[in-house]
């Protein structure tokens, strides 16, 4: 490690000038501004292992590259990267807002700092870095470990056939063999061990961590971290024989009660959870003893409308006499809540990437595939700690090579990442983000055209809400902020061109003919090429959700006010009203100046008045409130509803409905149904024919006969029904003697 405030091929800065710089505490920590300038400076190209033995720490926002961008450019190079400075910290790489703590402990060690351009001039001037002793001898160990882990390994996996799945194949066989999650691994050994003593008490002894009362155990945790694999080996090293069901095939409750009966037989397994004693029975295959493990896989694989499933699993469970293990991915879903109270929570967690990186090498080593740490972190990271993915992806790489180098790593690990959930928020903010349409960006047109086709109908939505909210960095090469803030304006232009040509294309796809074929030229014109003009850093940080689907409904409602108030006011305005378009722009407008001033003026004694004038054209309070709500500009319905006193309003409504008004249309009245008979003893079929043609002749005789039909008219809005008078009680009647 070179000493401290020197450096090869370039000028750090000092502390003080590191304390010099502006400090600004961002509102949305999780949002920081960005690059101003991405992919404005081409990236360093250095020496293989030219940072080799450094160590770094970023602080605050880089000129042209992210943070990611800087923590895999120096770990490029052989660097190692920590979170914060410490005495044994090489460089701090400071930009744009650096964090307070770590500007105190660059002052108190005294550390070199470097910004951007520094940073990049020491990647290109300085050599590869030869190894220290301490380095060599460390890298040797590692080597040796690595070695003879392949050695045990290669024991251990000679009886598979060369074609075998390599997760099978390198599957743990001891505890000591899997990855992290040590403690929760200690504990499910614990309680299969205690399992029999914990039920010949009853389950009534709790024990440490209180696992002794509980018959069944919930292993939760991110897919391919080893849940099944742990669940699988320490049933076995314990003595017990696991027998493994995939819930999430059997999804109903029947459907689970028949999986576990012809899977298990589950008479005899009842007969034996009762209580009865059972040895051994061999049923469908499977032998079931007292030391059988029953582990339910993908218990939350079931549908919201499967939980009589988790139900059927639930009871056994509290009367099972054999240990279950139940596995799932998220013990937070609804569908889980069962389990709280029935089920051990032994919550795993995601392996670190150090966790993961010696197995990896060893399976490396042992498959003859040469490739350095810090290109497997690329791999690990790639897979989100996922051991199964990273395992899947060394044995692919296998069939075409057998060594590999930080960019294939990069490469292939992209294609082979685990898919994220997307939603509309985060495809805008990617498609939008400063570096999708940057000159380093390795995006094709047809990965952004990607975006839209995630959600065809909400995506153009999206991009018309907040394109208007982007921070451009087209707009930020300007020298000052007129000529940026025009700039801006011809950028936003451009862009709303753009998207007013998508929806002229929107027309054609969802009209008449829908021409479903211009989808990718929808892509383009709605989403790609807007934000061609427009990305970079949201001035909201967060994208807004599309206003237009309320205003649309809010539309769609106003419309069929405006229906039903033509057909209630033609009836009184002698061919008035003819068209939606007349009553909306010739009576709306003095309507909604009779319906309302009256009681902004006089108040109370302006509520004759608008009643006269709602009945002389047979509008409800509801009519009035729809053509109040069709006001616009200085006809605002909520600015003249709050004019009129609240004892006004509720005088109005208490005033209207004591009296009686004109209806335009009455409602039909409900007629419920004849009540059915009652059926007789069923006769044979010539005694039937007989019936039918002497019901036919009563039918006949009687005519219309409607005594069977009820009328309600209670039921019916044009009608009050008095309230009947309260009785007055009695008093109490004296005793008799």
């Amino acid at each position: 490690m070179p000493p401290k405030g020197k450096s090869t091929g370039s000028t750090p800065t000092t502390a003080a000038a590191a304390s010099a710089v502006p400090q600004r505490k961002w509102p949305f920590p999780n949002a920081r501004p960005g690059p101003a300038n991405p992919g404005a400076k081409p990236l360093p190209e250095g020496k293989p292992n030219c940072l080799n033995g450094l160590t770094f720490v970023f602080t605050g926002e880089l000129d042209t590259i992210d943070r990611d961008q800087a923590l895999e450019l120096v770990r490029r190079y052989g660097a190692r990267v920590t979170s914060g400075p410490s005495s044994k910290t090489s460089y701090v790489v400071l930009g744009s807002a650096p964090g307070e703590s770590k500007i105190k402990m660059i002052e108190k060690h005294k550390l070199p700092t470097l910004n951007e351009d520094s940073l990049f001039e020491l990647i290109r001037s300085r050599g590869s870095a030869p190894l220290t002793t301490d380095q060599k001898k460390k890298l040797k160990d590692e080597e040796a470990k690595v070695k003879e882990a392949a050695k045990k390994m290669e024991k251990e996996t000679a009886k598979f056939d060369p074609g075998a799945l390599w997760t099978v194949k390198y599957a743990p066989r001891q505890t000591k063999d899997i990855v992290a999650n040590k403690a929760q691994v200690e504990k499910l050994q614990k309680w299969l061990g205690s399992w029999s003593a914990n039920l010949k008490c009853g389950f009534k002894k709790p024990g440490k961590d209180a696992m002794g009362t509980f018959r069944a155990v919930l292993i939760s945790g991110p897919p391919g971290i080893g849940k099944t694999t742990t669940a699988h080996l320490v049933a076995k090293l314990e003595g017990f024989d696991p027998i493994e069901l995939n819930a999430s095939d059997a999804r109903s409750k029947k459907l689970v009660e028949m999986s576990l009966k012809d899977t298990l037989d589950n008479a005899n397994l009842e007969s034996y959870l009762q209580g009865k004693p059972m040895n051994e029975s061999q049923t469908g295959g499977v032998k079931i003893t007292a030391r059988t493990c029953l582990i339910m896989d993908e218990v939350d694989g079931m549908s919201g409308g499967d939980r009589g499933g988790v139900g059927a699993i639930n009871a056994l469970i509290k009367k099972t006499k054999i240990p279950i293990i139940c596995i799932c991915n998220d013990r937070r879903n609804k569908k889980m809540q069962p389990f709280e109270r029935t089920c051990f929570s032994m919550p795993f967690r995601k392996p670190e990437t150090k966790m993961i990186l010696s197995r990896m090498m060893t399976i490396a080593h042992r498959e003859g595939i040469k490739i350095p740490g810090e290109v497997m972190n690329q791999l690990i990271e790639a897979a989100e700690g996922d051991l199964r993915l990273v395992i899947n992806m060394l044995s692919t790489w296998k069939l075409s090579s057998t060594s590999m180098s930080f960019d294939e790593a990069k490469v292939f690990g992209a294609a082979n990442a685990k898919p994220g959930i997307h939603t509309p928020f985060t495809l805008y903010s990617e498609l939008a983000g400063p570096y999708m349409f940057s000159q380093t960006s390795r995006k094709t047109l047809n990965d952004k055209a990607d975006y839209y086709f995630q959600d065809f109908s909400l995506m153009p939505l999206m991009v018309a809400e907040n394109y208007v909210k982007q921070k451009p960095v087209l707009a930020n090469k300007e020298t000052s902020q007129r000529l940026r803030d025009y700039e801006t304006m011809r950028l936003t232009a451009k862009a709303a061109l753009s998207i007013s040509d998508g929806d002229v294309l929107d027309g054609m796809i969802r009209g008449g003919d829908q021409h479903w074929s211009l989808m990718p030229h929808h892509a383009i014109a709605s989403c790609v090429r807007p934000l061609s003009f427009m990305y970079g850093q949201l001035s909201t940080h967060f994208p807004s959700f599309p206003s237009w689907l309320g205003q649309n409904s809010k539309g769609t409602r106003l419309r069929r006010n405006v229906i039903d108030l033509q057909a209630r006011m033609r009836l009184a305005t002698l061919g008035g009203c003819s068209t939606k378009q007349e009553l909306r722009q010739d009576y709306q407008p003095v309507l909604w100046q009779r319906l309302s001033k009256p009681m902004v003026d006089n108040q109370s004694d302006g509520i004759d008045e608008v009643i006269e004038m709602m009945d002389n054209y047979y509008l409800g309070i509801e009519d009035r409130d729809a053509v109040l709500e069709l006001g616009v500009g200085h006809h605002d319905s909520e600015a003249i509803l709050k004019q009129i006193p609240s004892a006004t309003k509720a005088a109005f409504t208490r005033k209207y409905n004591a009296c009686s008004h004109p209806m335009a249309f009455v409602k039909m009245f409900d007629v419920s149904k004849a009540k059915p008979l009652k059926g007789a003893e069923a006769p044979d079929v010539e005694e039937a024919f007989e019936e039918e043609l002497s019901e036919v002749e009563e039918v006949d005789e009687a005519g219309d006969d409607d005594s069977d039909i009820e009328i309600d008219l209670s039921k019916s809005k044009g009608i009050k029904k008095a309230k009947a008078k309260p009785v007055k009680g009695k008093g109490k009647a004296k005793a008799k003697k």
